[in-house]
């Protein structure tokens, strides 16, 4: 697992790649908990690049959301994978975070509209 925090002005951004399993958790549960301070109670948790996930990984999170939640903020979850889904589909937690998709830059979109045009010719 590799874990790269982000400060923003309200919130703190945690993009997670990897593994998630007994193994890290514990790491991620305590970086994700110190992330946690005002004046950012606010976390957002990249979850595209996690292969794998399993209930420690979870319990990481739910950790965090109640310490979140505590301070008046909210821990949202960003572009979950496949695999970060159905563990959390499978523990019936699911409802308990919201989930939003990456925004992709507009020179990224450019990119790929100009690649599929000329790909078309």
């Amino acid at each position: 697992m590799d874990l790269h925090l982000l400060i923003q002005a309200d919130s703190t951004l945690c993009r997670v790649t990897g593994d998630v399993d007994i193994s890290c958790s514990p790491e991620l549960r305590e970086r994700l908990l110190a992330a946690l301070q005002p004046p950012r109670p606010r976390l957002e948790v990249d979850l595209s690049g996690v292969t794998f996930m399993d209930a420690s990984g979870v319990a990481a999170l739910m950790a965090a959301r109640r310490r979140s939640l505590r301070l008046g903020g909210g821990v949202c979850l960003i572009s979950p994978s496949s695999s970060v889904l159905r563990v959390l589909e499978a523990s019936g937690l699911s409802a308990r975070f919201p989930v939003r998709r990456k925004r992709v830059p507009a020179e990224t979109l450019d990119a790929v509209r100009t690649a599929q045009a000329a790909f078309r010719h």
